[in-house]
């Protein structure tokens, strides 16, 4: 959704079809988001899967209110950088592969009809 809506601002701004940069940005931008607001469960999700046998732990919820009251905010978003440099290439190449293969399977069946 906020990919879709990232591509239409991009095309109302410059009134033409979007250039691959701008693919790519928006598929950038749109996965930053995403990652950015997921990422204090991608934390407590990996601190449960790793803990022993009665840890401090108990879920989701408790957990993150937990590492807030110990660690504060920098303990929800510690580490964030690293995932974003790994996730949101990685998001922008796929979204920009799948908009090459949905422009050239189109253009190919409008140029077979």
């Amino acid at each position: 959704m906020v990919y879709e809506k990232m591509k239409l601002k991009f095309s109302e701004h410059s009134g033409r079809e979007l250039n691959t940069i701008e693919l790519l940005a928006s598929a950038s931008g749109a996965k930053l988001i995403a990652s950015a607001t997921t990422y204090p469960h991608e934390v407590i999700r990996t601190r449960l899967r790793e803990q022993r046998k009665g840890s401090k732990y108990n879920g989701v919820f408790s957990g993150l209110l937990l590492i807030y009251k110990e660690e504060g905010f920098k303990g929800l978003y510690g580490g964030m950088g690293a995932h974003l440099m790994r996730v949101v290439p990685n998001a922008a190449i796929v979204f920009l592969t799948y908009e090459l293969v949905v422009y050239y399977l189109g253009h190919k069946n409008n140029l077979a009809t």
